[in-house]
């Protein structure tokens, strides 16, 4: 038993090693069921292979079933890749049935190889009842983890751990991607507000003044704002 088990778990990593990219956990702009969380994304040359888990909010029954019309879409081209394969959860109309709330299912949907360098994909689900779909969904690891402590720095902000906060805020502006989300210029933003609260003014001027040094694309609105709500000229 212990070298089977030894044996799916090389099989695993060896194929995580074949693909070009894994995105984890990836953020999704829009979404519409949020009990459906995708899990991975892994990019290989012949294939897209996307893992998902749903957890069961039903107080009794619930059920759940993958459409065979579930595509990727490249956002800018309207380009759709449709599912070849899947595993682990059954096609509709068969359902999955849940035995009680809480409970989780791991499925993975399979898909032909998408383009290189994309930043964003759709996941949608073409159906006539409970449909899914991911809009957005970010293909950057960097950016990705930037999203998440970007969300704990603000956790700090809300409890006034200012030191905390800076130091997340300022991980996230370690270094800005080419295409940048709201995060990086509310970074910026909280950390002119953090230091201004303090009466740190060199400090917040330092920050403002690298705001303006970026090459965010929207970064004359929180120039603005900073401005505005600190007194900073």
């Amino acid at each position: 038993m212990r070298f089977i088990l030894l044996t799916i778990i090389s099989f695993v990593a060896w194929n995580n090693v074949l693909a070009q990219e894994i995105i984890q956990n990836p953020f999704s702009a829009e979404l519409s069921h949020p009990e459906l969380n995708v899990d991975q994304i892994a990019l290989y040359p012949d294939s897209t292979v996307i893992n998902f888990t749903v957890v069961n909010n039903a107080d009794k029954g619930g059920w759940f079933c993958a459409d065979k019309n579930i595509y990727i879409e490249v956002p800018e081209t309207k380009k759709r890749y449709y599912r070849t394969s899947s595993r682990d959860i059954p096609t509709c109309p068969t359902v999955h049935n849940f035995s009680k709330k809480g409970e989780k299912l791991s499925f993975t949907l399979v898909f032909p190889s998408i383009p290189q360098n994309l930043h964003t994909i759709n996941i949608i689900e073409d159906c006539n009842k409970a449909c899914f779909f991911f809009k957005g969904l970010i293909l950057s690891n960097k950016l990705n983890n930037d999203i998440r402590t970007y969300d704990q720095a603000m956790k700090c902000y809300a409890k006034n751990n200012f030191e905390c906060a800076i130091d997340l805020f300022t991980k996230v502006l370690d270094t800005i991607p080419e295409k940048p989300t709201h995060v990086y210029g509310y970074a910026f933003y909280h950390l002119i507000m953090i230091h201004n609260q303090k009466g740190d003014k060199l400090a917040a001027n330092f920050w403002l003044s690298k705001l303006k040094e970026s090459t965010l694309p929207n970064k004359e609105y929180f120039i603005d704002m900073a401005k505005r709500d600190t007194g900073i000229k």
